[in-house]
């Protein structure tokens, strides 16, 4: 209180703050001091329509940018499964061939191939071999130009499941012409969608004996690796494009040294 002349007037409130500010001053760093300054009843927050106008610019920026951040880490993930089942496969040629002796030799069947030069060097977490009536031993598939035919595997395919979930799929060939390979798929994250060949369904091809091609013998790649590039992406029958089947898939990722890229059908 101020006395004048033996009459009492109330302090301005602000003489208070003032003093209590000057005196609690030393407490504060330099650079603080001289922001509470120059804040003297002059600074004021944000308003309510900035704070709106910055979270409608975050929304359209992550709406942009979040899908696409998406979609890379399902190919990054595509790639990494996809690389891993064929390097799991190929990694047994050579134990079968010192156990059964030359590929050129190996018996040409779904079951004899499969329970004899794959199984057998492979951590199996499950093997349905030919059942289709048990749950999880009847698998789909639907062919890239058509994603949402799904079918199921013939009675012939041979059936098994790879300890990360990764099912294989086998179909041995015997062609009238004395070729003999094995038809290998992979569906890499097991009985989860879509099932799409070049989505999460790739094939491969093990050659067993192709007189036309003795350099092919006991190879394991993509369906038709021989194919360059460019022919494997637009073959219109099984090429990896949305008017094909996307057998070729496989082939277009591998040559692309295991990328997933822009023109890919994605």
């Amino acid at each position: 209180m101020f006395n004048f002349k033996n009459k009492s007037v109330p302090t301005p409130p602000h003489f208070f703050w003032k003093r209590s500010r000057q005196e609690n001053f030393s407490s504060f760093s330099s650079s603080t001091r001289h922001l509470l300054n120059y804040c003297d009843g002059k600074c004021n927050g944000f308003t309510l329509a900035e704070v709106l106008i910055t979270l409608v610019i975050i929304g359209v920026i992550a709406a942009i940018t979040v899908p696409t951040l998406i979609v890379k880490y399902q190919k990054e993930q595509t790639v990494i499964r996809l690389k891993k089942a064929y390097s799991t496969i190929a990694q047994t040629t050579q134990k079968a061939i010192a156990d059964n002796g030359p590929i050129t030799t190996w018996e040409v069947n779904n079951a004899t191939f499969a329970d004899k030069y794959l199984v057998p060097y492979l951590n199996v977490a499950r093997n349905c071999r030919f059942d289709r009536t048990t749950s999880g031993c009847n698998p789909k598939h639907a062919p890239l130009n058509d994603q949402s035919n799904l079918q199921d595997y013939s009675n012939s395919n041979y059936i098994f499941y790879l300890s990360d979930g990764t099912i294989v799929i086998v179909n041995a060939v015997n062609e009238s012409g004395g070729r003999k390979y094995a038809n290998i798929s992979f569906d890499i994250n097991g009985m989860k969608k879509p099932n799409v060949s070049g989505k999460d369904i790739f094939s491969f091809r093990y050659e067993i004996y192709w007189a036309n091609s003795p350099t092919q013998t006991g190879k394991f790649f993509p369906t038709d690796f021989s194919f360059d590039r460019n022919s494997a992406l637009n073959y219109p029958n099984w090429g990896c494009n949305k008017n094909a089947s996307g057998t070729y898939c496989a082939t277009v990722i591998m040559k692309d040294g295991w990328q997933i890229k822009d023109d890919y059908p994605w």
